[in-house]
């Protein structure tokens, strides 16, 4: 696996089994961050998958 984002899932995984996320605030940023590097990696891919927004027309 050397796609930075699998290797970024593989260590969220393993901190979550050992316990590193005790409050339910400090999970949901470790996910929106790996969610965040997921869709930028999307749009990176697939740039025309997405619709524009305006601002970006």
């Amino acid at each position: 696996m050397n796609n930075p984002l699998f290797v970024r899932i593989e260590c969220f995984y393993c901190q979550l089994q050992a316990g590193c996320y005790d409050h339910p605030f400090d999970l949901a940023v470790a996910l929106e961050a790996l969610s965040n590097q997921a869709w930028d990696e999307v749009e990176e891919l697939y740039p025309d998958l997405l619709p524009k927004t305006p601002n970006e027309e």
